[in-house]
């Protein structure tokens, strides 16, 4: 998610409360433009906190005076200066205030992204899912069909010996019939000779 740029919204009749007034009357205008820059400068800054000793830069970038910028601070009720570790800083709590629709807003914006960022993972869990039952299914489906195939080979392996017993012993039958009918007939012939050397007649 882009950051917003820190941005502000100070009341349309700023210019008319009393210390602003006063300070358009010490510093003219420009004392107006200075304090507008200070406000610019906190809001930009992290925790809106300006140190007092780094005041020589802005005056270098405003081209004014330290002890003017440093009476902007302290004499007009917009500023504030607080004790630190790291030494003094200068604050404005009514900056802070007008800040607020702005942390809302880049709040909402978190939450709407974070809630986003879920609803996507959780929809492709889903996918993932549903992914890993239909490959569970195929897989199933292919075991079954293996299994199935291998069943019908074996009985159709089972009846092809079953028809091969039959045939054969359908075929030693056979043999064993025909040679059956071969022994008769040797006999048959064995008797005939037999009789007619003994000239005896045999009736058959």
């Amino acid at each position: 998610m882009e950051k917003l740029p820190p941005n502000f919204l100070f009341p349309t009749n700023f210019r008319n409360s009393k210390n602003i007034k006063r300070l358009i009357k010490d510093f003219s205008i420009q004392g107006y433009g200075i304090a507008i820059y200070l406000l610019e400068t906190l809001a930009e800054t992290v925790d809106h906190k300006y140190p007092i000793n780094d005041i020589d830069l802005l005056s270098d970038e405003m081209k004014v005076s330290v002890p003017v910028i440093n009476t902007v601070i302290s004499s007009y009720g917009l500023f504030e200066i607080i004790e630190e570790a790291n030494g003094n800083q200068f604050i404005s709590l009514q900056l802070n205030k007008w800040l607020e629709p702005y942390y809302i807003k880049v709040d909402k914006l978190s939450r709407a992204g974070k809630i986003s960022a879920l609803k996507k993972k959780q929809k492709q869990e889903e996918q993932l899912l549903l992914l890993s039952q239909t490959d569970s299914s195929k897989h199933m489906l292919n075991s079954c069909t293996t299994i199935n195939k291998l069943i019908n080979k074996e009985i159709n392996n089972n009846t092809t010996k079953k028809n091969d017993v039959e045939k054969f012993e359908k075929l030693n039958t056979f043999l064993l019939a025909k040679q059956i009918s071969k022994d008769k007939q040797k006999q048959k012939y064995e008797d005939l000779a037999q009789a007619s050397k003994e000239n005896q007649i045999i009736y058959l």
